[in-house]
């Protein structure tokens, strides 16, 4: 059972007492959330103040599970669900299926949230229902050795600087917040976009909760770029927005993050996975997307090849730059790069 205009922020979570406490703090001092269950705000109308905030602990060994009952235990607003470690996507597809709000959103327990974030989001999807997702912006936090970044998800993601992120059917308009604030707002279907890199990040997007059922939940077999795959399966349910407002603050640099851990490789053979997958889905709101989709295979193959030039595995690497030659993708470069995997 879901409850209108009910938000649900699931927080998965292992071994981050200190950031999951922030984390959950941020939300639940979002403005205009009073502190009431999400059972006693579905049954009154109209407001942003329905929330219910679930975290996922996710097999941790250190206190973390007795600082969130001893600190939000008495929140009716606040859930703890636990389970043995099964990573980041094993607990938010078990954070999903217990939420309940007609909105959700995957908040990363090492990032949080600035206190009008919801608000925000709340006004564009008043203002465009016909929206599956709204994402906003963030930043870093600054470190000993690092500034501050600033708008992370259109500097950071690799798709917003893809050639090809000009292809796909997008409008920029102006938007007027009830409290005076203004920002650019890009909306429409990303879905040519998402497939040549990534655009978002987890914490700053809120969905409707129909298109994350629609999508299908996070591959709990893989570790990285999960949520890149996520987003695209995401983009397929319909049109979305960016909002450039600074809505949430990421913690870069911590020695547990998987986003500093992963092979040079894994990118190009996620997007190849990615691209392989989306091309077998029987979706008619995939299928007219053949053209930027087989792009998007090309692509994938181009980059694994590139990759696997620095590897053991140059014979794969000349299997993809053939295919690549034979698609008319790069041909110049990739006859240049097979002439190189013969090299010594």
């Amino acid at each position: 059972m879901t409850a209108a205009n009910l938000l649900s922020v699931i927080v998965p979570t292992h071994n981050r007492r200190d950031p999951v406490l922030r984390a959950v703090q941020s939300v639940l001092d979002q403005s205009g959330f009073a502190q009431r269950s999400p059972d006693q705000a579905a049954m009154e109308r109209g407001g942003p103040g329905r929330l219910e905030i679930i975290v996922v602990d996710d097999g941790s060994t250190d206190d973390t599970v007795a600082a969130l009952q001893d600190r939000f235990g008495g929140d009716p607003r606040f859930r703890l669900l636990s389970s043995s470690r099964g990573y980041a996507s094993a607990a938010r597809n078990l954070g999903f299926s217990a939420a309940r709000g007609n909105y959700v959103c995957f908040l990363d327990s090492d990032d949080f949230w600035l206190p009008d974030t919801w608000r925000a989001i709340g006004e564009i999807f008043a203002t465009h229902p016909e929206l599956a997702f709204v994402s906003v912006d963030g930043s870093t936090l600054a470190t000993s050795t690092q500034p501050a970044s600033q708008r992370i998800v259109a500097k950071g993601s690799p798709g917003w600087s893809h050639a090809r992120f000009k292809d796909a059917p997008l409008t920029t308009e102006h938007i007027d917040l009830a409290d005076g604030r203004q920002f650019a707002l890009v909306r429409g279907d990303f879905f040519p976009a998402i497939v040549m890199g990534d655009l978002f990040y987890l914490s700053g997007l809120v969905m409707r909760r129909e298109c994350v059922a629609g999508a299908g939940p996070f591959n709990e077999r893989f570790r990285y770029f999960n949520d890149w795959e996520f987003f695209a399966r995401l983009c397929a349910q319909g049109p979305g927005a960016y909002a450039d407002h600074d809505g949430f603050r990421r913690e870069s640099g911590r020695p547990d993050q998987i986003s500093r851990n992963r092979p040079a490789l894994a990118m190009a053979r996620r997007h190849l996975y990615i691209a392989h997958s989306l091309l077998r889905r029987k979706d008619s709101r995939i299928t007219k997307h053949a053209a930027p989709l087989q792009l998007a295979l090309s692509h994938a193959r181009y980059s694994a090849a590139r990759e696997l030039l620095r590897s053991p595995h140059r014979g794969w690497s000349r299997r993809y730059l053939l295919r690549c030659i034979r698609d008319r993708y790069k041909v110049a470069r990739c006859i240049v790069l097979l002439a190189l995997s013969f090299a010594a």
